[in-house]
């Protein structure tokens, strides 16, 4: 089967994060251990197989000692032409002109942006120190708020998960635009909206398989701990059909892998099934936790 390339914008995004990587000098194990991302995940985001989190391209740019304005505008492009919001014709075509990123060099002058001229600079500059004065008193009474919030405003959503006034940013997705989508790069699977499990099995050689579940976005995957190369993980969703990945270097090996996403709703979760394809024997599990040999 023929692999799809990915968008120019996102190939462009993944040279600039191997040029910070070289920069800050750490090796993919070193980036795992000073983030929150895996190893394996890194190697997606380095070789623009997978769109990686805003946070992630941050985190390296602080590693790398570097301004984060370019490599976040660069981000912008990429996580619009991955969504296919990049415009009519598409990622690449010809029709779709896109502003560049722009170095500090090309930002206008402070007369062409419309900046007072020095001798109405004083008054300016009066007027800015009263504002920023009054806007930092108003950021103080915020900050004290989010705080109490934070300690006094835990509940539970309608599904008894656990929730709380500051829940962080929004999942990208939710539903049927789940599926087929990266949970890490959607925020379906992070600190501020933590996946749960729903099924696991352990298989042979120390691989575990397990079926995760986001109910923010209402979407399970599979992910693979400790897989061998040629090893193929699968999730299966009643309508969707099967959404896979494969365990393809030891970078792979080391890591966890997961699928992209499908949407499943919570009547349905009785028949999600995570599979793991192995030498040829394929091999599945649901929550009931069994599995047996579901073909060749």
């Amino acid at each position: 089967m023929t692999r799809q390339e990915p968008p120019s914008e996102c190939v462009r995004l993944a040279e600039t994060l191997r040029e910070l990587r070289a920069a800050a000098g750490l090796s993919l194990a070193a980036l795992a251990a000073k983030t929150p991302y895996s190893k394996s995940s890194w190697e997606r985001y380095l070789n623009g197989k997978t769109l990686p989190p805003r946070q992630a391209v941050e985190e390296l740019c602080v590693l790398a000692g570097e301004r984060q304005d370019r490599p976040l505008a660069l981000w912008g492009l990429a996580e619009s032409a991955w969504s296919g919001r990049a415009g009519v014709g598409g990622a690449g075509s010809a029709g779709a002109r896109r502003e560049e990123p722009r170095d500090v060099a090309d930002a206008p002058t402070p007369e062409a942006a419309g900046e007072p001229a020095p001798a109405e600079r004083g008054r300016w500059r009066s007027t800015g120190f009263l504002a920023g004065t009054l806007g930092g008193l108003a950021a103080v009474a915020a900050g004290v708020l989010l705080v109490v919030w934070g300690f006094g405003g835990s509940g539970t959503d309608a599904e008894g998960a656990p929730t709380t006034a500051d829940s962080g940013p929004a999942p990208g997705c939710s539903g049927d635009s789940c599926t087929g989508k990266d949970a890490e790069a959607t925020r379906c699977s992070g600190a501020a909206n933590p996946p749960g499990t729903l099924a696991e099995h352990r298989f042979g050689g120390g691989t575990v398989v397990k079926v995760r579940r986001s109910v923010e976005c209402g979407a399970v995957w599979a992910r693979i701990d400790r897989g061998r190369v040629g090893d193929r993980v699968e999730i299966v969703a009643p309508g969707i059909g099967t959404q896979q990945t494969e365990v393809r270097d030891r970078f792979d090996e080391e890591g966890s892998l997961p699928t992209p996403m499908a949407a499943a709703r919570r009547d349905e979760l009785a028949d999600v099934r995570g599979c793991l394809v192995r030498d040829g024997e394929r091999q599945c599990f649901g929550a009931g936790g069994k599995t047996g040999e579901a073909g060749k």
